[in-house]
Parts: C-alpha cells; structure tokens; sequence
C-alpha cells in the first residue's frame, strides 16, 4: 500500500524509498530548508483567484469538499451552497447555547485523534499500545478536587447518549471545565466495553457532513 500510495518519481521524493523508509522510519522531503522554501511567496494558490481567499470563491458554487475524501463515497455529501465567508458556528452544547443541558453536564469534552495510532487502525498492535498506554481521560485540579477524583482512579465520563470508563490523569495544563479523552482504542480494551464515541454525538456539521466531536458535553464520576 505505501508503494502505491506516492508518486515515486516526483522531485521531493528522490532518495527515498520504500526500503528506506522501513530501515530510518521517515524521511524528509527533498525540498530546500525552511528559510529558502516558500512554494507561494509569489501566490499560484490553487484557487480561481490564485490568491489565499478569506472568501471561498468555491464555496460559492457548491459544497466544496473532496471528493472521496472522508466517507469513501460522494453519496453522503449535500453539495449545498455554503456560506463562502467563514464565520462563527456557536456549539450546540454550552451554556450558552443549553444551559439546561450544562447544568447536568457541566464539562466540555475534545477527543482528539490518538498519537500512536491511526484513527483505530493499530490499535490491537503491541508495539503502538505501547506508546500510547492506558486510555485515560485529562481533567483540571480542580474539577477533579469537586469530584473526589485523584489521577489513577477509575471513572465515568457520561451523558445522555452514553458513557465510558477511563483511568482518571490530573493535569493542571488543563482549563477548567475542560476535558480531554482520545479516540481510537478498541472496545475490547476499556473497562466498561464501550469508547469515547458512546458519548459523542451523531450530528453532522455545517460543511461536507464533517462529525462534531469536539462539541460534546459530560459529566464525570468516581467509579
């Protein structure tokens, strides 16, 4: 799959290759060093304007995402007319747009691709387990002072769609109210059988049917 996957012959390649890339584990591109390589100092962006566009020429004419590019197929994205300028979104969970719902489930929720592994590809590997240990979920002194929570215990992350169960991590860098659990183990290595996507919702958003992840609400208890 990687031999087929890139243009052996293109410029930046040469030098590199499959055997290489499995002896050094990467490889940098044969391109000029950062202070001499600036591809579009002069603009030639791929764009009607050739320009960076704050205003998506493209979007004009049409949802504007790749196709094949994160479904496998076309058939799942409306190619609706977007709003070619980029504006902002509200989540649909906070405390501003439902404080009803914050009031049950006060903590915001990011679960961010794992380092190790690909999505959830790698997952059941030895070697990428390894490096990416234990799930486990990020939380603010504070928040887990409130709780009772002390970094090695085990707890529910939960709302109304779901919950999981993850070893807590303490972890002052954190903001208040925020929590942080990566996606991409497999339900046979979680406690409770069930992942970070049980509380994840299913909603769509506003571009090219792209998932909303990061905008997810939860509480958290001791188990």
């Amino acid at each position: 799959m990687i031999a087929e996957s890139f243009d052996w012959s293109a410029p930046a390649m040469e030098g590199i290759t499959v055997e290489s890339l499995k002896e050094k584990g990467w490889q940098r591109l044969n391109v000029p060093t950062p202070d001499q390589y600036a591809p579009h100092a002069e603009g030639n962006f791929p764009t009607p304007s050739g320009k960076v566009e704050f205003k998506a020429s493209l979007a004009e004419n049409g949802n504007f995402v790749v196709p094949l590019f994160r479904q496998g197929s076309n058939e799942y994205q409306p190619g609706d007319p977007v709003d070619p300028l980029p504006h902002y979104i509200p989540p649909r969970e906070s405390i501003r747009s439902n404080p009803e719902l914050a009031a049950k489930y006060p903590l915001s929720m990011l679960s961010p691709k794992s380092h190790a592994y690909l999505n959830s590809s790698s997952a059941n590997l030895e070697f990428h387990r390894k490096v990416q240990k234990e799930p486990n979920v990020l939380i603010h002194p504070e928040d887990a002072e409130e709780r009772g929570i002390s970094s090695g215990d085990y707890v529910r992350v939960f709302n109304d769609r779901g919950g999981f169960t993850v070893r807590a991590k303490v972890d002052k860098s954190m903001f208040p109210g925020l929590v942080v659990s990566n996606c991409g183990a497999w339900r046979d290595q979680m406690a409770g059988s069930t992942t970070v996507a049980a509380v994840n919702p299913s909603v769509f958003g506003d571009l090219g049917n792209c998932p909303t992840f990061s905008d997810t609400l939860v509480q958290i208890e001791t188990r």
